[in-house]
């Protein structure tokens, strides 16, 4: 009941207060004013979607719930009305079974991704010899794992945060650790993220 009062507010706002969003147009670069009544969602960052298109975004991205302009998470409310909606119903198979993975993960591998990321961040060297001796290390224990908690590694998407730049990374521990072995992100970025990934799964 509250999703659709709020969202027949938002559409009186929009057609006959003239109300102004965060974004003039949607992420495909159609007009505000031109979203289908039926389509028509206001985040509480004050962005106007297209549902259908901001589901579509949402679900390349595995369901973490980042709003795709902003870069910011969406609020508790913003993803109960998300999930809520017609459209967005699509998204709880999605976000289930992240929620699954997450419990996959035992204590000791946790405790390893957290180590790892204690190595990656405080590695000065100039060869970073650490940091590429724990990496290899941290591999060589992936491939003992059981195949559902390797899935888990590299499949589940944590939502995590450049604590530099404010940049977000969502994705898997196991892809941040294959790039800092393939030099593809730098060790201290990798680390950051497996710091914060660690803390995640300890929620």
């Amino acid at each position: 009941m509250a999703r659709y009062t709020t969202d027949a507010l938002a559409l009186v706002e929009r057609k006959h207060l003239k109300k102004k969003y965060v974004n003039s147009e949607t992420m495909l670069g159609g007009k505000v004013e031109e979203i289908p009544a039926e389509n028509f969602f206001v985040s509480e960052d004050n962005y106007a979607w297209d549902m259908e298109e901001l589901v579509q975004a949402l679900a390349v991205n595995d369901g973490v719930m980042r709003n795709p302009l902003s870069k910011e998470m969406f609020t508790e409310a913003d993803i109960r009305n998300i999930l809520s909606h017609p459209l967005g119903v699509r998204l709880k198979p999605i976000r289930l079974a992240q929620s699954q993975l997450k419990q996959g993960v035992r204590a000791e591998t946790i405790r390893r991704v957290e180590a790892l990321g204690s190595i990656l961040l405080a590695d000065q060297t100039e060869n970073a010899a650490p940091s590429r001796s724990a990496t290899d290390e941290f591999l060589a224990y992936m491939a003992t794992l059981p195949d559902n908690e390797q899935n888990t590694i590299n499949s589940l998407k944590i939502p995590a945060r450049d604590k530099l730049n404010g940049q977000p990374y969502d994705y898997t521990i196991g892809q941040s650790v294959k790039d800092a072995k393939s030099n593809l992100t730098c060790f201290h970025k990798v680390g950051d993220f497996l710091s914060q990934a660690a803390q995640a799964l300890k929620d």
